[in-house]
């Protein structure tokens, strides 16, 4: 029950973390700029509606134009041609801005000609400053010849610029004939977030100036042929307050009154709740007679509309272009059947959109952005957020309490499940959880248009779950094993218990020839010692003078190969760099050691003595049946025995054989004693005894390894008379 609840409480934790991570806007934007990116990506490519076409202005456009070079009649557009420029024209200025506004009056004559349902133009048609001339403004005439064809066509609606001025938000001046003539204005604010990317579109305008947007207004215009049943639909369900809106669309037409209804619909629909799902029932009624499917979308796209959101999510349908388009002057070329083909029946948005190299300044990166593709004009944002309106398609955001219960559900259903299944099932079973989700995400994106989070739930919560549930487990591992390993290491070297811990089935046959360096020791007086004291006290002193000797064999890389009353058995392996130097170096510390512990006994009561040889040996475990030890095996273990005992004979400390002092006669000082045959040898051996470290050497060390050296010498080269006299 205590493994349970700690369990639930690691989940708990790991989710309410990775929930948290939502409350902090970096994180939070991350599964925009992130998440967001990769739905779209993995969506691709849709189908805009067939409804919507673009004719883009743009520098390519402008050097395919053509105008006389008469200042008069280039802007009066007479003689415009499409095509390579002859000597008696000029090409439009690279700038849409400065195109003369007799080419949109003609734009707008063909385009109404041919049938297109709406006009969209995103160009500001500033109110420009007079130019005075004999009769008045020179200029004057343009911006009329304009909206006579304007109010003609009645079909026009054209963006409008929000500025800035002494600190408040003001829409920007519009030439007055040319406002008064169209169906509509409005502005088309684009929210670019980090690194210029457009994600969002404003539906309506509700702080600073209050207005519907240029999308808006180009589908409240577009669905003029649906505007009475929408005032019915209204009118049965406000109580009267639907008579304040336009009862005709010719009234609507005449009063040049589109903004300000839109946004009164719009009250409408926020201050009555309930209009909305009255509206909807009336609308699935209409559904069930026969009608026309078109206009009871459009109906429905116009509740949704003012239903939704101000600010919304763009649904791109593809990177720059999937939005069919021709340019500025293929349609003013284009003959009547073609251009009919092209528009009829569509909504018409008209605006700069560059075809290669956009200027920063008028395209913005999007979902579908890449660095060596067009980003989005403004113009075709606007086309998208119109198209989506009308579809009803805006992408929806799940609401922000399940962002937090999704990523809060990841972290602790993957710490419950990893911690309760075994390590493999429980990778598959997270593997087939994240396909899972991420495939109902995408479902849900690509069908409904339903943005569900994906970057923390998948990439942080679950993964945070699964490492926190198998860093526990191996933790637990961990310890348990640890407690293992540190009682084995008590027993038998740390190598071999690493061995066994990859295969406890080769405990039988464990075996390891090295060269290493063997120490055996005994302690002198131990037999008459241990007759005193009862077995108790003789186990507390033996656990006292092993603890003083065991710590020179760890601190230099040996390690204690077998313990028998009070001799011991240490080797020193050639693995790590300098074991000869490592060998003499704990020699002297455990000789020191055992003489301070005789110190503290008062007395030599277990006098140490040291035997060591060098060679190579065998690490094996020695037995048989249930019970195993582990031994060094080998002739180097018996001559180091042999030599121990000698110590005896010469009355010496600590002797060593010659390959034990390898290259470190600089290092250490060491008196040779001659040639020995030990017991049970055949072979004499060369024994030498260390007297200490030659920068911690006394003078009378030195002195004595100088005058024994000579005598040495001299017996062995058979001067007996001169060895004699020596060692007198």
């Amino acid at each position: 029950m205590k493994s349970l609840w700690t369990t639930v409480a690691a989940g708990v934790m790991v989710g309410a973390t990775c929930a948290a991570l939502y409350l902090i806007p970096p994180i939070r934007d991350l599964e925009e700029a992130v998440g967001l990116r990769w739905l779209f990506n993995l969506r691709g490519p849709t189908k805009p509606p067939d409804s919507i076409v673009m004719v883009t202005m743009s520098h390519e456009a402008a050097a395919n134009i053509s105008l006389p070079r008469d200042p008069e009649r280039f802007q009066r557009c007479e003689g415009l041609m499409v095509g390579p420029v002859p000597s008696t024209h000029v090409s439009l200025p690279p700038m849409p801005s400065r195109w003369p506004r007799c080419l949109h009056e003609q734009l707008v004559k063909k385009l109404t000609d041919a049938g297109a349902r709406l006009i969209a133009f995103d160009v500001l048609f500033r109110q420009r400053p007079p130019l005075p001339g004999a009769s008045g403004d020179l200029n004057a005439w343009q911006d009329e010849a304009l909206a006579t064809e304007l109010a003609a066509a009645s079909r026009v609606v054209i963006a409008q610029k929000l500025e800035l001025i002494d600190g408040r938000e003001t829409l920007a001046d519009l030439s007055p004939p040319i406002g008064r003539a169209a169906l509509g204005s409005a502005p088309f604010p684009i929210i670019p977030a980090q690194g210029r990317r457009v994600d969002r579109f404003v539906a309506f305008k509700e702080s600073g100036e209050v207005t519907p947007t240029l999308p808006v207004i180009a589908l409240q215009a577009y669905a003029f042929g649906v505007y009475p049943q929408f005032l019915e639909l209204l009118s049965r369900h406000t109580n009267g307050a639907a008579l304040l809106l336009p009862q005709t669309v010719d009234s609507l037409r005449a009063n040049g009154e589109l903004q300000a209804t839109c946004l009164l619909i719009r009250q409408l629909f926020r201050n009555d709740r309930a209009l909305a799902h009255d509206a909807l029932t009336n609308l699935q009624l209409r559904a069930t007679r026969p009608a026309e499917p078109a206009a009871i979308e459009e109906l429905r796209a116009l509740r949704s509309m003012y239903l939704g959101e101000g600010t919304r999510l763009l649904n791109f349908y593809g990177p720059a272009g999937t939005i069919p388009s021709s340019a500025y002057g293929q349609v003013l070329s284009a003959s009547p059947d073609t251009l009919a083909s092209l528009v009829k029946n569509r909504a018409v948005f008209v605006g700069y959109a560059e075809g290669a190299q956009p200027e920063a300044i008028e395209h913005f990166a999007t979902v579908f952005s890449k660095t060596d593709a067009l980003d989005l004009s403004g113009m075709e944002i606007a086309a998208t957020a119109f198209a989506n309106l009308l579809q009803d398609n805006s992408i929806r955001e799940l609401p922000f309490p399940y962002w937090l219960i999704l990523a809060f559900a990841g972290g602790l259903l993957s710490t419950l499940a990893c911690r309760a299944l075994e390590n493999r099932l429980a990778l598959a079973t997270m593997v087939i959880a994240l396909g899972a989700y991420g495939g109902t995400s995408l479902y849900m994106f690509a069908s409904h248009a339903l943005w569900i989070p994906v970057v923390i739930p998948m990439f942080v919560a679950t993964p945070a779950g699964v490492l926190s549930a198998f860093a526990w487990k191996y933790w637990k591992a961990r310890r348990q094993r640890d407690q293992l390993r540190h009682a084995f290491t008590y027993f038998v070297p740390r190598k071999l218990v690493d061995a066994l811990e990859q295969n406890a089935a080769q405990i039988g046959v464990a075996r390891e020839s090295i060269e290493c360096g063997c120490v055996a020791t005994d302690a002198v007086n131990f037999m008459a010692l241990a007759e005193t004291m009862t077995p108790d006290h003789l186990a507390d002193l033996l656990h006292l003078y092993y603890e003083a000797l065991f710590g020179g064999v760890a601190i230099h890389g040996g390690f204690v190969s077998d313990v028998v009353g009070d001799a011991m058995l240490a080797i020193w392996p050639h693995r790590a760099a300098a074991p000869h130097q490592h060998l003499l170096s704990a020699l002297i510390e455990m000789r020191d050691a055992a003489q301070q512990f005789n110190e503290r006994l008062g007395g030599n009561r277990l006098l140490t003595r040291f035997g060591v040889h060098w060679g190579p040996v065998t690490l094996t475990t020695v037995g048989a049946g249930a019970h195993y030890e582990y031994r060094a095996v080998g002739d180097t273990v018996n001559t180091a025995q042999r030599i121990q005992e000698l110590n005896k004979t010469l009355g010496t400390r600590v002797l060593l054989t010659r390959p034990v002092i390898g290259n470190t006669e600089s290092e250490f000082l060491t008196r040779d004693l001659g040639h020995f045959l030990l017991r049970g040898k055949n072979l004499p051996v060369n024994v030498y005894e260390l007297m200490n470290a030659r920068a911690n050497a006394t003078q009378e060390q030195t002195d004595l390894c100088g005058r024994f050296g000579p005598a040495i010498d001299a017996l062995q080269n058979d001067r007996y008379p001169e060895a004699r006299s020596r060692f007198r």
